[in-house]
């Protein structure tokens, strides 16, 4: 089985930005990250790993959770740390972590999603 036949979904990336704004007067100024509203990379082959790790903290006033999976990549993807990487099938975002060449065939990424619900939204 070649590695291209694993890639059997898709995903965009999102570079992250930075800009440094002053107020002037000589004063410092001050960074914000954001995401470009279009993604750097559309329809990106790739594959979703399902043995992934969830954890759950039961916090005040939700409820949080972290979910850690991988993600494979076609050799030479430019993926970054801090990226956001949207699964197209299901619309959800997740963050790479620093990207891992293998030997020039393909790359992976771990990946985490954060997030909060309600004890009452389940």
């Amino acid at each position: 089985m070649s590695i291209e036949a694993l890639f059997n979904h898709r995903c965009s990336i999102y570079h992250l930005r930075s800009e440094t704004t002053s107020p002037g007067f000589g004063l410092p100024g001050q960074t914000t990250y954001s995401y470009p509203k279009t993604p750097d990379l559309e329809h990106v082959p790739c594959h979703f790993n399902v043995g992934a790790s969830t954890e759950l903290a039961q916090e005040t006033p939700f409820n949080t959770y972290l979910y850690t999976g991988k993600l494979n990549l076609p050799a030479g993807t430019d993926v970054r740390m801090n990226d956001k990487i949207v699964n197209e099938a299901s619309g959800l975002d997740f963050t790479a972590q620093e990207p891992q060449d293998i030997r020039g065939h393909h790359v992976t990424v771990a990946i985490q999603r954060k997030g909060s619900f309600s004890k009452t939204s389940v």
